[in-house]
């Protein structure tokens, strides 16, 4: 997943980066934790939990054939003189190799920032070398911790232990932004939480240094970023807490410029909380929420084609431009919910990775079932060539680090020599997460950059999928526009603007000019093209041209609801979570835990329903779509939406409702069998009273279409607790000099 923005704003994305230290293809930092854990029990090690720091004695004995560092006399041999003088340089010699190890990793951490976000193959190697150097700067400092901390020789501090780890941490997170794959978050989420048990970065200096407090900030808005990602509400709310007292400390002792920045920051933290956590009903002691599940958790699969291939959704580009909505760093609520929805859950136990309760941060063995697997590093063996997880996402930027040798390295850095599925076949039961572009008030330059890369990478049964979350384009036709909409501009979705020259003396031209428009689009429906529009201006993407008879589905939102939620866009939010949205929409707040199993079970029933219905009535276009388990979950979910929301008393009007191209679905949404499951579910919520119970009335006329509306041509063919409330934030959030800025 890479991230992009237009005009910057606080971004504590570069915070979190990714994998676990790898060493190439010689060395992978869990088998370092745990080999030094059974060898050194010394050695304090980040990923131990920190039940394991009972049982630190002194070192005695070494590694890889090291003098040990201790307190113990060395055996003394015929010259004490010379033993000395060996001892002495040998000293010198690990606090040397300490130190260009720490400058060398601190300079490769450096340049992540400079990479680009397209094209593995000018990325990957510099997080190759980044990984390996991390690798040996993490195993050395564990081995020679003792002699290190001393102040004659190097003087290490815990805080600086600390900052190892997290950038180690950091590293993780990158990687995942970059792969899409949740195992790295996972093993980000490990680093962080044991630099908070083990307190690296608690002390007295803290108090004293104002660069050091600002340090221990900045690492908790990268783990409470880390938390959002993996839905842990509860480690959130605690974080939230200690970052406030610790940003009352700050404010206090040092009296900083800065103070009502991260204050502001820590008031946006809580309001996006608050927005994801507020919808979801709670327990009748109102103590917990109920557990759901936002990620894809693949339950059955699509009855098998006889005619044809079906696609795979390889790469995503999801754009937000709302500027009105709740946001956390560079992340609206509409991108949060669909990079939920693009993922798949993560494959070890959710609880032990949320709590960190794992003896070591282990790679979770179930994804790991392919030959060459690390899994056995969690008991403690050491493999001939450990390394980091492979992955499959390897098109797009989303190749994976490790291999054994070099040359698996190099086969996964060109995403087009095999196909994603071939590589899926050879691996079999790996998870597999679509590669995604994330882009925050992006120009219109930036979008066409990031699809047109896309649409290269992707192979010969893959397609691309454009979610689009924007406020409209204005619907009034520019008299300079030479027939602009006759073309095909027919107005859209609005971007960040980039006013230039003559341009910018005419408002509707340069609306028209940084908007994308149907027309912007048509050369990607040369290859399978699947479009999500959360917009007023959806309607226009309703005459998306197909020149070119490949499989083409736009799913559209309403262009206006009529009640207003602060979680989000309705229609998005009902792919995200059609069981939490329905709850938004009637106003659930509280349910019994057995009546929200019940609903669970009785929404797993709809959702199989009405994927019996689009075997039968879909056209076979559709259901290729319909072969990745992303994609027939985003189309069941708009069925759904379709039919709740036709049956709400509130939601009568044509522009209320989703709507889709060219499949529209139809015999899918009034089928009676399919009407009724959802009768059942309003009448078990007992919500009768707001929703139609009975046969349609007449529907009121609709609003009178606008001008450019007319002109368009025909188209051719885990439990989590609830969220405390927030403070309302004031002012302009989005200041290029915030200090959640994470640059490193």
């Amino acid at each position: 997943m890479t991230t992009d923005s237009a005009p910057s704003t606080p971004v504590i994305q570069d915070a979190p980066p990714e994998t676990r230290v790898h060493e190439g293809p010689h060395t992978e930092p869990v088998a370092h934790l745990q080999q030094q854990q059974q060898q050194t029990p010394a050695v304090e090690c980040v990923p131990v939990p920190p039940v394991l720091e009972k049982e630190r004695v002194p070192v005695e004995h070494v590694t890889d054939g090291a003098a040990a560092d201790t307190d113990q006399p060395t055996v003394a041999t015929k010259d004490g003189v010379d033993a000395s003088t060996q001892n002495t340089e040998r000293d010198k010699e690990i606090v040397e190799e300490f130190e260009y190890l720490l400058e060398k990793s601190q300079q490769l951490f450096s340049g992540l920032s400079d990479l680009p976000e397209i094209g593995s193959k000018y990325w990957m190697p510099h997080f190759q070398r980044t990984f390996e150097v991390y690798t040996k700067l993490w195993k050395y400092q564990t081995q020679h911790r003792v002699l290190l901390e001393k102040p004659e020789h190097y003087g290490l501090k815990r805080w600086e232990v600390g900052e190892i780890a997290s950038k180690i941490g950091q590293l993780y997170y990158r990687y995942y932004l970059r792969t899409s794959e949740t195992n790295y978050l996972q093993e980000a989420y490990m680093f962080y939480d044991a630099i908070r048990e083990r307190s690296y970065f608690k002390g007295e200096q803290e108090v004293k240094n104002s660069a050091l407090m600002i340090k221990k900030l900045r690492y908790y808005a990268r783990f409470i970023m880390v938390c959002l990602q993996m839905n842990n509400a509860p480690m959130m709310l605690q974080l939230l807490e200690e970052v406030k007292a610790l940003i009352d400390i700050y404010s206090t002792t040092f009296n900083p410029v800065d103070k009502m920045e991260w204050s502001l920051v820590v008031k946006e933290m809580a309001m996006f909380m608050q927005a994801v956590c507020s919808p979801v009903p709670s327990n009748h002691s109102g103590t917990a929420s109920l557990p759901v599940s936002y990620r894809l958790v693949a339950r059955r699969r699509l009855r098998p084609e006889k005619d044809g291939f079906k696609f795979r959704l390889q790469e995503a580009v999801i754009v937000g431009n709302r500027p009105t909505q709740i946001k956390f760093s560079e992340l609206t609520l509409d991108m949060y919910y669909m990079l939920q929805m693009l993922e798949r859950e993560p494959s070890t136990n959710s609880k032990e990775a949320a709590t960190g309760s794992a003896a070591t941060p282990a790679i979770p063995a179930a994804t790991e079932t392919a030959e060459g697997s690390t899994a056995g590093i969690a008991d403690g063996s050491t493999a001939d060539t450990p390394e980091v997880p492979e992955t499959a996402a390897d098109t797009g930027g989303a190749a994976a680090v490790g291999g054994k040798g070099k040359a698996a390295i190099k086969d996964k850095v060109e995403p087009n020599e095999r196909d994603k599925d071939t590589v899926e076949k050879e691996r079999p039961g790996r998870r597999v997460n679509p590669h995604k572009y994330v882009l925050y008030q992006p120009n219109f330059s930036q979008i066409q950059v990031y699809l047109a890369n896309a649409f290269r990478e992707i192979g010969e049964q893959g397609c691309v999928l454009l979610y689009l979350s924007s406020e409209g384009a204005s619907t009034e036709v520019p008299d300079t526009t030479n027939g602009a909409a006759a073309h095909g501009y027919i107005g859209g979705i609005a971007t960040a603007r980039r006013s230039s020259g003559e341009a910018a003396k005419d408002r509707s031209a340069e609306q028209l000019i940084n908007s994308v428009h149907p027309a912007d689009l048509v050369p990607y429906t040369r290859k399978p093209f699947f479009l999500v529009v959360e917009s007023e201006s959806s309607w226009a993407y309703k005459v998306m041209p197909n020149l070119f008879n490949q499989p083409l589905l736009c799913l559209l939102s309403p262009t206006e609801y009529p009640i207003t939620s602060s979680s989000g866009s309705i229609y998005t939010f009902f792919l995200h979570s059609p069981i939490v949205a329905f709850c938004v929409v009637s106003q659930i707040t509280s349910m019994a835990a057995e009546q929200w199993s019940e609903l669970e079970s009785l929404f797993i029933e709809f959702e199989d329903l009405a994927l019996e219905l689009l075997n039968t009535y879909a056209s076979s276009q559709v259901r290729k779509f319909m072969g990745d388990d992303f994609l027939r979950q985003i189309v069941i979910r708009h069925v759904l939406c379709c039919v709740l929301l036709d049956l709400h008393l509130e939601f009568v009007r044509p522009e209320h409702l989703p709507q889709s191209s060219p499949e529209r679905f139809k015999d899918v949404v009034t089928a009676p069998v399919l009407l009724r499951k959802a009768r059942d579910v309003i009448e078990l919520c007992s919500v009768e009273d707001r929703y139609r119970m009975s046969d349609r009335p007449p529907t009121p006329p609709a609003k009178p279409q606008s001008p450019i509306q007319e002109q368009v041509p025909p188209a051719s063919p885990q439990p989590i607790a609830a969220a405390t409330v927030a403070e309302a934030i004031t002012g302009d959030s989005s200041a290029n000099d915030h200090p959640a800025s994470l640059s490193t």
